[in-house]
Parts: structure tokens; C-alpha cells; sequence
């Protein structure tokens, strides 16, 4: 048996219905230049543990009142540094005790071995709350500083939300306002909604020559990242608009062009392939026609029947990619009064949620579609809200949704 190291002291709580002869006398044996405290009575041993700050303390579970002990014990654990080993019998509600505040058990019946292992074990948690409440207190020194560190930095935080604020004022400033849809299309909805203050998606209309275009991008990432392309983009629609016949492949080659040119992709190994994807479509309400145009970014037409076609995409993205130089394909569809156009991003199929955290996914978002075509807009809108609500559920938004729907 090796005595443990130092002059140590170990408070002794026992019970004077148990014969707790022989394990006086093991402490005292292992704790050989140490001192071995010994109260038979719960409230001496809270004041004595207070006030002598023993190494260790050895509770007997026999001890009396020992529904009154477990509150006792509950006490004792906000006495940090002092492990407490509690002695008693496997049949008792173990686990009552852990959470009382007990560190460690022993059981009876238990050999002199049994006894100094659990005190050698206790000790080295003693030493170990020690040293933490050492670094506590060496932490506390510095809290002050910390918080000043933390008021500034809370300033800032809010300085840099109030202008990521000012710069959504911006963006909404920039995409066409409510009025300015209501003047291009006669029933329609917007669902539009950020994932975080400003959105790396944006929508964008016009009108030339008696047709209407429309389009909808989603940017490379979201928020200020995504944003600052939001803003070229719409300003290249802008610009193109007034150099470009109206042919949607051709929107898109142009804008693809100014892209690359404004982020310097030269199709270079490294560069970054920031971009977007877009559906893009000019329609001719007089003529019944439409012109689409996608960069990864489908579209989809519900008859009025109820069929569901897909306005298929170029595989390629608006910037640089393997196939830049690669024309996009220029597709003519015919539609119908009453039929619905969708043009979205792919923030509402990627949103992760339901009852097995899953992405909600094309095929469900089509048949969503199919589901609502036929309703009011505006029923629409909120169904699609509604919907994506319920999904998520506790979840994240994970991207920018955008959906605009128009009734043809």
C-alpha cells in the first residue's frame, strides 16, 4: 500500500449504526502524515467542510436522516474543489446520488485496496478542480477587459448590420417594385425571401417592342457575396436591353460575357468560377409566345390542362465554365390563356426539412406546382409559403428562395 503523498486531510462522515472501525483505520494508514477528520453529524460536516476545506470527503451512507443527507449532499456540491466519495450499497438509487453531487461511490462491501484506489482517484479530481478554479480565477482578472473588448466589438456588429440594412434598401431599390410588375403582368405572385438581410438572388423585368422579358438569377452564394453580383447583373440586363435583339439565348450570351469580363475569368486554372443561374423568358402575351432561355436554371409551364412541361436549361452557368465559348439554346414554346409560368431559383428544392432532414427536391416542388396552378395567385403564394414552413420546421433557411409565377 502507498501512502498518499503529503500532508493530507480527509473528512469522514459516518454513520455510528456501521461499524466504520477498520475504515477509520485504513485512512488513517493510507494517509500516513495526514489527518483524518471524523463528524457522525450532517450539519457539522457542511460546517466543517467549509471551514477546514478538507481534500477529500468520505460520506457513509447509512448515516441518519438520509433523505435530509441527500439534500445535504446537493449542497455539499457547490463546494467545487472538495471530491466527495460516498459509500454505500449497489442496490441504492445510484444514480439519485451522481446527481445530488456525489464524485464518486464505493461499495460495500469494499477491501482496504477497494478504499485507497477511490481516495487516490478522488484526489486527482480535487487537484484537477483546483487547477481550474486557479484558471477561473486567473480568467476573472481579465474579465474586465473583456468586456470592454466585448462592448466595442457589439458596436461594430451593429455598425455592420446597420449598414448591410441600408445596403438591402439598396438592392430592393434596384429590383422592379410591385407597381412595376403590376404594369408588365396582369396576374402574378413574387415569393422572395432572403436567407439572410440582403440575398444573392434577384429577379428583373422589362419590357420592348410589346413583349415582356423576365428573369430570375441566383447568384453565387448569399448575402453580401451574392449580393454585389445582384447588382451587376441588373445593371447588364439594363444595358443589354438596349443593344440586344430580343432573343433570350442571346440575353444570356451577352450577360455571360459581361460576367466574365467584370470578374476577369479567362478560363485560368484557379480562378474563381463565381456566377449565377438564371431562367430567362420574353413572352408575347398578343402572340401567345414565349422565348426561354436557362443557364442550369429550368422553368417550368403548367397547361391548363394540368401537364407539366420542363423549360429545360443549358447545363452551364453564367460565367466561366468548360463549354463558356458555347452558345445558350434559344427555346420557342406556345402557351395558352390560363396556363402558369414558373420561373424560381433553387433555394425552395434545396431547403433541407420533413420528417427525415431531406431536401424538399424537384420532384416534390413540381408536383407543389401541378397542385396550386389552378388557384388564385395570391392562394398560390401562400400555399408555397405555407408549404416550405411547414418543411423546415425548427430548421435554417439554407439559401434565397425566389418563385415568380404568372398566369399566362
Amino acid at each position: 500500500m502507498l501512502p498518499l503523498d503529503g500532508e493530507k486531510k480527509i473528512l469522514f462522515a459516518r454513520s455510528q449504526l456501521s461499524d466504520t472501525l477498520s475504515t477509520e483505520n485504513w485512512i488513517k494508514a493510507i494517509l500516513s502524515k495526514g489527518n483524518l477528520i471524523l463528524t457522525s453529524d450532517w450539519k457539522e460536516m457542511c460546517r466543517m467542510a467549509t471551514s477546514l476545506k478538507p481534500d477529500i470527503i468520505v460520506i457513509d451512507s447509512n448515516l441518519s436522516s438520509f433523505l435530509r443527507g441527500i439534500r445535504v449532499i446537493k449542497r455539499l456540491s457547490e463546494v467545487k474543489n472538495i471530491p466527495l466519495v460516498l459509500i454505500c450499497n449497489r442496490d441504492e438509487p445510484i444514480d439519485d446520488y451522481f446527481l445530488a453531487g456525489a464524485d464518486d461511490l464505493l461499495f460495500r462491501p469494499y477491501t482496504l485496496v477497494d478504499l485507497e484506489c477511490r481516495l487516490k482517484v478522488a484526489l486527482k479530481l480535487g487537484n484537477t478542480l483546483k487547477t481550474i478554479k486557479d484558471q477561473n480565477q486567473l480568467l476573472q482578472k481579465t474579465s474586465e477587459e473583456l468586456k470592454k473588448q466585448n462592448v466595442l466589438l457589439d458596436q461594430q456588429r451593429r455598425d455592420i448590420i446597420d449598414d448591410i440594412t441600408y445596403s438591402r434598401r439598396i438592392q430592393n431599390a434596384i429590383m422592379p417594385s410591385k407597381e412595376i410588375l403590376d404594369q408588365h403582368f396582369k396576374d402574378f405572385f413574387l415569393f422572395y425571401r432572403p436567407k439572410r438581410i440582403v440575398s444573392g438572388d434577384f429577379y428583373w423585368v422589362a419590357g420592348k417592342e410589346g413583349k415582356t422579358i423576365i428573369a430570375v438569377a441566383d447568384c453565387t452564394g448569399h448575402g453580401l457575396s451574392g449580393a454585389f453580383l445582384t447588382i451587376a447583373g441588373t445593371a447588364f440586363f439594363n444595358e443589354i436591353l438596349n443593344y440586344t435583339p430580343l432573343n433570350a439565348a442571346e440575353f444570356l450570351n451577352q450577360l455571360r460575357l459581361r460576367i466574365m469580363r467584370l470578374l476577369h475569368q479567362r478560363g485560368l486554372e484557379g480562378e474563381a468560377a463565381d456566377g449565377m443561374d438564371i431562367s430567362l423568358a420574353i413572352i408575347d402575351f398578343n402572340e401567345k409566345i414565349m422565348q426561354y432561355a436557362g443557364a442550369n436554371n429550368p422553368a417550368y409551364l403548367i397547361k391548363k390542362s394540368g401537364e407539366l412541361i420542363i423549360l429545360l436549361a443549358d447545363r452551364m452557368p453564367i460565367g466561366i465554365h468548360d463549354n463558356f465559348d458555347k452558345p445558350f439554346t434559344n427555346r420557342i414554346v406556345q402557351f395558352e390563356d390560363g396556363d402558369m409560368l414558373y420561373l424560381f431559383s433553387d433555394g425552395y428544392a434545396d431547403q433541407f426539412g420533413g420528417p427525415h432532414d431531406q431536401k424538399f427536391r424537384s420532384k416534390r416542388f413540381q408536383e407543389l406546382c401541378k397542385s396550386v396552378f389552378h388557384l388564385p395567385t395570391n392562394v398560390q403564394k401562400e400555399t408555397f409559403e405555407r408549404t416550405i414552413d411547414e418543411w423546415m420546421g425548427y430548421r435554417d433557411q439554407v439559401d434565397d428562395i425566389s418563385i415568380i409565377g404568372i398566369r399566362c
